[in-house]
């Protein structure tokens, strides 16, 4: 494991570690999302290639300098491309999944392939998030009030129930993730309303492309995804079997399997 520390155009400390050898693949993390968890599917990537998995802006070792803007979170996954300064591949997941599709369509380089994991756009009025709920978060953030941000954004981003959010305050990682991410959410949610998978948004991403869907997530969630592979010029999609929004916790093998054949496939 070696921390790569780039300096975004704005000055912004960002960090990743690197897990192994061989073609590097950049993994942009969704929202409330730590670096640690992804290292279940780290080892099942690290044998064929090197994984760098970034700390986001406000996470982890990276720095948060305001205020904060999408924009500013592409030009950190670009500098971190450029400093690795070789062939790579982007796998982005939820949010992570819009920065990697932002970023492909400025097409850096050395970017080779994409693999997007369910990000949460939507096309349908229903399915969409209320367009102050950033605003709303920072209020919350504002007010002292993390935990009740943290409950927002899960019951309007995600569309969590209430049952499935009492189980989450239960689990002993709570405290933790809400005192450590809690502060993101409005970022989070600011990434999801920038980017609305027009077609002009899209038409300059040229690299193959792998849009993760999973068979149990909800409607509103495969829909928005596979709209987005259908308006791509270069993109298949695959189905994870019986897993959610979260694959790569749930089944790393599945997960790590479906990610190194695409990118095996793509380059032979």
């Amino acid at each position: 494991m070696a921390e790569l520390i780039v300096r975004a155009p704005d000055g912004t400390k960002i960090s990743s570690e690197s897990y192994g050898q061989g073609r590097p693949l950049v993994i942009v993390s969704g929202a409330m999302f730590a670096r640690e968890r992804w290292l279940s599917v780290i080892p099942l990537f690290a044998s064929e290639r090197d994984p760098y998995v970034i700390d986001r802006r406000g996470r982890g070792r990276s720095g948060d300098t305001q205020p904060y803007a999408p924009e500013r979170e592409i030009e950190d996954i670009v500098a971190v491309i450029e400093r690795i300064g070789e062939p790579l591949d982007l796998l982005g997941h939820s949010s992570g999944a819009i920065l990697a599709l932002q970023v492909a369509a400025r097409a850096p380089a050395q970017l080779e392939r994409v693999i997007a994991y369910e990000p949460p756009i939507f096309f349908k009025a229903e399915d969409s998030i209320v367009q102050d709920l950033p605003e709303r978060l920072d209020a919350l953030l504002a007010a002292g009030k993390r935990e009740a941000a943290v409950e927002t954004f899960f019951r309007e981003g995600p569309r969590m129930s209430d049952q499935e959010i009492q189980s989450l305050k239960a689990a002993p990682f709570w405290p933790q993730l809400v005192a450590t991410l809690g502060h993101t959410v409005p970022y989070d949610s600011r990434v999801q309303r920038s980017f609305k998978g027009e077609r002009s948004e899209l038409e300059s991403i040229r690299v193959p492309t792998l849009m993760l869907v999973g068979s149990a997530s909800s409607p509103r969630m495969q829909s928005g995804a596979r709209t987005i592979a259908e308006r791509l010029s270069h993109a298949q999609i695959a189905e994870l079997a019986e897993q959610q929004h979260m694959a790569h916790v749930t089944a790393p093998a599945l997960f790590a399997a479906t990610v190194n054949g695409f990118l095996s496939a793509a380059a032979s």
